[in-house]
């Protein structure tokens, strides 16, 4: 295969997979949260759930303008479901809760800088 086609693909194929572990990483401090074992703090929660869900909207993303990229002009083409992957991860960038308001949460409450907005 042809490294154009390839070094793309496989990049995209890294996001998703930082993209799962982060989610993983959330789920785990979710956990570990509810049961009353463990001393994690909601904040870290909140903090690990936004960034998992920033990781895998971006990736997601990515991704699927690899595909329409990969498929060239017939990425467009309703015949294919590459077009509707392409539209619908769209959503998860502005809903529930936009790319922005997570940045501006992470650099609040992680990075310790004044509120922006």
């Amino acid at each position: 295969m042809n490294q154009g086609i390839a070094h793309p693909l496989a990049d995209a194929y890294m996001r998703l997979e930082a993209a799962k572990l982060a989610t993983y990483h959330a789920a785990r401090l979710y956990d570990e949260d509810m049961s009353s074992h463990q001393d994690t703090s909601s904040a870290a929660v909140g903090i690990a759930a936004n960034s998992a869900k920033y990781l895998a909207a971006e990736a997601a993303f990515v991704a699927c303008e690899r595909a329409v990229l990969t498929h060239g002009g017939m990425g467009y083409a309703a015949e294919y479901d590459v077009e509707r992957w392409f539209r619908e991860c769209l959503v998860p960038r502005i809903a529930p809760v936009s790319r922005e308001m997570i940045l501006n949460h992470v650099g609040e409450k992680v990075l310790r800088l004044p509120r922006s907005y």
